[in-house]
């Protein structure tokens, strides 16, 4: 077991940082999704500071998307959000319509 602090999702590490490791060969794709078919994997209780912190950032990007964005993977036709939960919520909050995201893909 490694001594890195990151979390494997799908062959994929996301580190403590919310970067990520992307495995040989592998392809990062992006695209808006809209907020109605994102699903949290995480339902954990959340701290309403982390929260607030990211409701202040989306009020002062208005409807431009920051990077990196929240990271998940396709389910269906859904997209399950793995990082970036409180982005998403920070999103309802404001009303936006569509939620930058960011995925792996394996060729």
């Amino acid at each position: 077991m490694s001594d890195l602090p990151y979390t494997t999702i799908d062959g994929v590490a996301l580190t403590a940082d919310r970067s990520m490791l992307i495995p040989p060969g592998s392809i990062v794709e992006t695209g808006y999704v809209a907020v109605e078919d994102v699903v949290m994997a995480c339902r954990d209780r959340m701290a309403v500071g982390d929260v607030d912190a990211a409701y202040r950032k989306k009020l002062q990007l208005g409807f431009s998307q920051s990077w990196p964005p929240p990271r998940g993977y396709w389910q269906d036709n859904r997209f399950i959000v793995v990082d970036g939960r409180h982005e998403y919520v920070a999103a309802l909050m404001l009303g936006h319509s569509h939620l930058f995201v960011a995925w792996v893909r394996q060729p």
